[in-house]
């Protein structure tokens, strides 16, 4: 947890110099999650930082720090103090949410800019339909149903529908069948089953 917190102080002093970076993946969920606890149920914490930038603004921060492109994942990636951030640079990098309706949409919590749920909820079921199996696809499915259970039956779905196509919505349906929740709720048969109903609401509001 300690090296969680050196992720969020990194992001943080990114986001005091370039307030229009918008970070994505498992620090924005865990920010999500954490200002707006509804059960027991602990955030995952990343062991790196992924955020969304305008051309401009990477141009300035690759004048400041040492970046490497990673053609084959689509990204570029830089180290700072030994922290992994994952640079998706708009017109540069196709994300299933542009750049662009991801800033305009986005909220502020604890100093940083993050993606607001619903184009989180998409980003992480794109992830999680190139992942798969894996190891991450297993922890894009936790995220997946806590951005489900924190939009509950009010998600603005204008800012959903535009991209969620069935391959999406299976991917939503496919969670709501497996058995991520009783290992979420540490195994509290009682807790599990309420959370799992309140994810298929939510899925069926969606789809």
């Amino acid at each position: 947890m300690q090296s969680f917190h050196k992720i969020l102080d990194l992001c943080q002093k990114l986001s005091q110099g370039m307030p229009n970076v918008v970070f994505i993946g498992g620090v924005a969920t865990y920010l999500h999650w954490a200002q707006r606890t509804i059960s027991t149920m602990k955030p995952d914490v990343s062991h790196d930082a992924d955020f969304m930038i305008s051309l401009p603004d990477y141009g300035i921060l690759k004048d400041e720090e040492e970046i490497t492109p990673n053609p084959r994942l689509a990204k570029h990636q830089m180290i700072v103090e030994g922290v992994e951030f994952d640079i998706y640079v708009d017109r540069l990098h196709r994300l299933a949410v542009p750049y662009d309706e991801a800033l305009a949409n986005s909220i502020e919590i604890e100093g940083i800019r993050l993606a607001c749920l619903e184009h989180l909820l998409i980003l992480k079921l794109e992830a999680l339909v190139s992942r798969g199996s894996s190891g991450k696809g297993e922890k894009d499915r936790r995220d997946i149903a806590r951005i489900g259970l924190l939009l509950g039956c009010r998600p603005d779905k204008s800012l959903i529908e535009p991209y969620l196509g069935e391959g999406l919505i299976q991917q939503l349906q496919d969670i709501a069948r497996g058995s991520i929740f009783f290992g979420m709720c540490k195994h509290d048969a009682h807790e599990a089953k309420k959370a799992r109903a309140a994810f298929k609401l939510f899925v069926s509001g969606v789809s």
